[in-house]
């Protein structure tokens, strides 16, 4: 069986329980096997199409579709919502909002059905279809990562509702039409690895382990920074925005991220990757 996420976003959860901690969401739009529906204990367990992320969703909020419609997805015959939209439920005659980076597989109308479901949706002339249109410019990349700018960290997080680090990194990425997997370790083996800070581009991953040595964190590198933490004198550190309480904005140098509210580091560099 294959569902969809007909509402803004449902939480994916580690185990059958409100309880349990959420791993990830689905945002409007994003598809999913169903691996076993237990109507009894009131959960699904499911496995994205986008990301292969596996985890619990309450049965409450399943909507079914057929095979033939998932399958589109896998062809990428669909596009992502490039802002906050409203869109119009035709079935139950109310509109709701969807977050950035929804999934719309759209018919000629402007109309969504998916399963039973039938949603009107508000169509720019900038909506591109995700397969082939990689858009990797500096001035894109910073438009659309500043957009997320303020917005309040939440583990599992994936929207401008509350996201995390690597939730954060993987919006963007799919508002620019480039695929990432959802969790830091897994993004931190992509591309090419860059040498130095120094060597850095925008749209660049940087990653930040603990004592330990394990990624824990991730951030993605906009440009120089002007200004000194320290002196005020002009020098070439990176910015970074990243998702840390809240998605923000810092200093980058080789040892780190150096936080300019609190004027100290508060993550270590690991690595640098090259998507692109």
């Amino acid at each position: 069986m294959y569902g969809f996420c007909n509402i803004a976003l449902i939480p994916i959860r580690s185990a059958g329980s409100h309880w349990a901690e959420m791993v990830t969401q689905l945002l409007f739009g994003e598809v999913y096997r169903i691996i076993d529906c237990c109507h009894t204990a009131g959960w699904a367990e499911i496995e994205t199409q986008y990301d292969n992320y596996k985890g619990f969703i309450d049965v409450n909020q399943v909507a079914l579709i057929h095979e033939s419609a998932y399958r589109q997805y896998e062809k990428h015959l669909w596009q992502v919502a490039p802002t906050h939209l409203t869109i119009f439920d035709e079935k139950r005659n109310f509109a709701f909002s969807i977050p950035a980076g929804s999934t719309l597989l759209l018919s000629k109308e402007n109309t969504m059905q998916l399963g039973a479901e039938l949603f009107k949706i508000p169509v720019f002339p900038y909506f591109e279809e995700i397969a082939g249109q990689v858009r990797n410019d500096e001035s894109m990349i910073k438009q659309i990562a500043c957009s997320f700018l303020n917005t309040p960290y939440l583990w599992g997080g994936r929207s401008m509702y509350g996201i995390d680090c690597s939730g954060f990194n993987q919006i963007v990425f799919k508002l620019m039409a480039k695929k990432l997997p959802r969790d830091a370790s897994q993004q931190a083996v992509l591309g090419e690895k860059i040498k130095s800070v120094a060597q850095t581009q925008c749209g660049d991953l940087a990653f930040f382990q603990n004592k330990e040595g394990r990624i824990t964190h991730t951030g993605l590198i906009l440009d120089n920074l002007q200004i000194n933490k320290s002196t005020n004198q002009q020098i070439n550190n990176k910015t970074i925005i990243h998702a840390s309480g809240k998605v923000r904005i810092d200093a980058l140098d080789e040892q780190g991220i150096f936080c300019l509210e609190r004027n100290e580091y508060s993550h270590s560099l690991h690595s640098i990757r090259r998507i692109w």
